[in-house]
């Protein structure tokens, strides 16, 4: 009789002991289920990313995989017609944090003022119809003397000089090319 009442009791424990442990395996698997990921694609329905949100200077973006090294690239909505500041519900551009440039006009070397998170710093130079990529060195910061900066194809020129730590760039990629724009996003 002891024999059965131990039996049944190791049985109990047991049961009860896996029991919500299955439960969180069931609950996991109905919230992955449930979960809607954005996917980014291309103009030309090509796949670019699972969408992901880091910063404030884009509505989200996408981590790439450039020449091994991790990267953030930013996306906007689309303004139609273009500088009217009226938004397209489903397009989406190439956007992200600005360069900085140590000459006026916005020419010269880009340098890339801002971080993009635990991932390499990037900044993202638009001319027209082409965004293009500008990825950061594994090196330091450094000091150099602002005199313009770009903020989405637009160049602001400083009447004043100020010193601002940057990265020099490593390498650039043309976003435009490999995924052209307008970008949309599905689930």
């Amino acid at each position: 009789m002891n024999r059965i009442l131990v039996n049944s009791l190791v049985l109990l424990a047991a049961a009860y002991g896996t029991w919500p442990v299955a439960a969180e395996e069931e609950d996991r698997g109905r919230h992955d289920r449930d979960f809607l990921g954005a996917k980014l694609f291309a103009a030309n329905g090509k796949f670019v990313g699972k969408v992901v949100y880091y910063g404030w200077s884009s509505e989200g973006g996408v981590l790439l995989k450039i020449n091994g090294v991790l990267v953030y690239a930013g996306i906007n909505r689309v303004t139609t017609p273009p500088g009217s500041g009226l938004y397209s519900a489903t397009q989406m551009q190439w956007s992200g944090d600005s360069p900085t440039y140590t000459v006026p006009n916005c020419s010269g070397t880009v340098y890339i003022g801002y971080p993009s998170g635990p991932f390499r710093p990037t900044a993202t130079v638009r001319s027209g119809a082409t965004a293009v990529l500008h990825i950061g060195s594994v090196s330091p910061q450094q000091l150099v003397t602002v005199r313009s900066e770009n903020y989405a194809g637009t160049c602001y020129n400083y009447d004043y000089t100020y010193q601002k730590g940057v990265w020099t760039v490593e390498s650039t990629f043309d976003l435009t090319q490999n995924y052209p724009e307008p970008l949309r996003i599905e689930p």
